[in-house]
């Protein structure tokens, strides 16, 4: 064999090489992201469900927070409601 037989295989070698790196890594992403996305998955539905379980009424948590929640939630009037003209009303 000669030089420039040996030179192109070892060429054809380095790109089939590296059409077969490029392969591995487009399939190890996407099963890393199936696998991330699977996690992230999990993750969301457990911290809902213990979200949904330790969130309660405002009474039990106790008198004070409850007191604080309903006045924060609650809108005061800012003016009376219907006129105070008695007169009219009859």
């Amino acid at each position: 064999m000669s030089n420039a037989e040996l030179l192109t295989e070892a060429i054809n070698t380095a790109v089939t090489l590296g059409w077969a790196l490029l392969a591995w890594i487009a399939v190890l992403a996407a099963l890393g992201t199936l696998a991330l996305l699977g996690v992230i998955a999990v993750l969301t539905a457990a911290v809902r469900t213990l979200w949904r379980r330790t969130v309660r009424p405002s009474w039990a948590r106790g008198r004070l927070r409850a007191r604080l929640l309903a006045s924060s939630r609650t809108k005061r009037p800012d003016e009376r409601s219907g006129s105070q003209d008695y007169g009219e009303a009859a």
